[in-house]
């Protein structure tokens, strides 16, 4: 039987305070999607002490180095001892903002397995890569680049994050949606013989998730903006 169950993934990016956790110790849950939130580094430990047990922990990024002298780094190891189930790699921000690489991405892809994480893989096209009609040679170049090397027996999450979409409240419309999931569906099943859960991300909030989510192929969403309202993100855990 078919899982029907969505992933809801928080990314709440360098937002987020002691607070602003106590207030999401209170979010229900009356379907059963799987949630993870990534809080900002410092509030692992809270996420653990006060989310419900129903909500697992994500964290925003790791090294992918194991140890050393790396300062201001952060191993999956390091992530896994916080209880950390799941981690970011490879966001848009990451990629543009710190010159993040198809290569830098899959080791750290490599070292989240490793330290038994599982590994939340985004990608996604620029506007400018979009109106030069290149989605498809994007999307294909950053998953042969992070993913296809990756173990084909292994469990990762792929996030589709059209980057001029994000914080921008413009999303695709659900053709596009719908044929961009399929492209990267099949390329994922040319590398995996597990089923990869392919997220939507960008400009995701409580109005229009319901519609994105039943869209074919769509396995859940990547949050941003909105999944720093407790009202907003409760609603889109339950949509």
């Amino acid at each position: 039987m078919k899982n029907n169950n969505k992933i809801i993934a928080a990314n709440w990016k360098m937002n987020g305070s002691e607070e602003l956790m106590k207030e999401f110790s209170q979010l229900t849950r009356s379907k059963h999607n799987d949630i993870i939130i990534c809080p900002p580094f410092t509030l692992l430990d809270s996420a653990k002490t006060l989310l419900p047990n129903f909500i697992k922990i994500g964290a925003q990024n790791c090294s992918e180095e194991e140890k050393g002298a790396f300062t201001g780094e952060i191993s999956a190891s390091m992530l896994q001892e916080k209880s950390v189930s799941h981690v970011l790699i490879g966001h848009s921000e990451r990629r543009r903002l710190f010159q993040e690489t198809d290569d830098l991405i899959f080791k750290k892809v490599e070292a989240a397995i490793k330290s038994k994480l599982t590994p939340i893989v985004c990608i996604g096209e620029t506007l400018s890569e979009k109106e030069a009609n290149k989605t498809l040679q994007v999307l294909d170049s950053q998953i042969t680049g992070s993913l296809a090397k990756i173990e084909p027996n292994k469990q990762v999450i792929v996030a589709y994050e059209p980057v001029w979409a994000i914080g921008t409240g413009l999303t695709p419309d659900e053709n596009e949606i719908k044929e961009t999931h399929l492209y990267i569906k099949t390329k994922l099943n040319q590398h995996f013989n597990t089923d990869i859960p392919i997220l939507y991300g960008g400009s995701a909030n409580s109005e229009n998730c319901s519609q994105i989510i039943s869209i074919d192929n769509v396995g859940g969403l990547l949050v941003g903006g909105a999944s720093l309202k407790k009202h907003d993100f409760n609603a889109i855990c339950n949509c």
